[in-house]
């Protein structure tokens, strides 16, 4: 495949998380655009092989991003002149709050919301003056869901943090967009997970699809936030205006989920 005239060629693009599934996903389909990779995640049996399988050699970082040296060795490891940074690394959750660990939490926040914030003041002076900032965020950033209080609390801030900075910046032709994905077919979702989803009926989505529309917003002449998947997207909107009616409707999903969220405890602790 030629990539002489594709959007991306001759341009580094940054992929924080990239050992996960959606990660995994855009490296490959940034890959098929020409984009010059710089890969980096925690999962080196992960990150091999994907560099390994596709068409141009990137650049990998195996590296904590929540830590200062992650940080550390990331920035030093990096180009002058990045064009893009796409933040799709994170940490999901499923408890009830009444019995998870305070070290979950604090790992929740350290992740999904102080990581990217840290790493963002750090690349800022590294990016291209129109440069591109893409965050994957949740859904649960934007509806509040039981099961998910402290998970959720850790998207709605980096939902908050994108939009604030956005404006800070909004003086420059540097562009940034808060992209919220609902449930992905991904390891991130314990096997109790998806088969309280499919219980409830609530649909997934594939890490190639998801990955799609977070490529559209990279190659859009004017970056967007963006919800996907209906009705998720319905529901942000309703909550935004008429929270009560989102409270009727999860009222009647609790006991099921309360369900899931005793049995997802009781594997968790028990190490099955």
């Amino acid at each position: 495949m030629s990539h002489k005239n594709t959007p991306l060629r001759g341009k580094t693009v940054l992929l924080v998380g990239a050992s996960g599934g959606i990660g995994q996903a855009l490296a490959i389909q940034l890959d098929k655009l020409g984009a010059t990779l710089m890969l980096t995640g925690r999962n080196v049996n992960t990150l091999q092989p994907l560099a390994a399988s596709l068409q141009h050699s990137p650049h990998c970082v195996i590296a904590d991003l929540a830590t200062d040296i992650g940080r550390e060795n990331l920035l030093s490891a990096l180009p002058h002149a990045l064009y893009g940074v796409i933040f799709a690394a994170g940490l999901n959750d499923f408890s009830l709050l009444q019995q998870q660990a305070p070290a979950k939490i604090t790992q929740l926040f350290t992740l999904n919301v102080l990581m990217p914030i840290f790493l963002t003041q750090a690349l800022l002076p590294k990016l291209m003056p129109d440069g591109r900032l893409l965050y994957i965020g949740s859904s649960l950033g934007a509806i509040g869901y039981p099961g998910y209080a402290a998970y959720g609390a850790s998207k709605a801030a980096l939902r908050n943090f994108v939009q604030a900075l956005k404006r800070e910046l909004a003086d420059q032709p540097l562009q940034l967009c808060h992209i919220a994905p609902r449930a992905t077919q991904t390891e991130m979702n314990s096997a109790t997970v998806q088969q309280m989803n499919q219980q409830l009926g609530s649909k997934t989505d594939s890490p190639i699809w998801v990955a799609s529309h977070i490529i559209q917003q990279l190659l859009a002449p004017k970056m967007q936030d963006v919800d996907l998947g209906y009705p998720e997207k319905l529901f942000i909107k309703i909550n935004a205006v008429f929270p009560n009616i989102v409270d009727s409707s999860l009222r009647k999903q609790l006991p099921l989920i309360k369900h899931f969220a005793d049995k997802h405890d009781l594997v968790f602790n028990t190490g099955e």
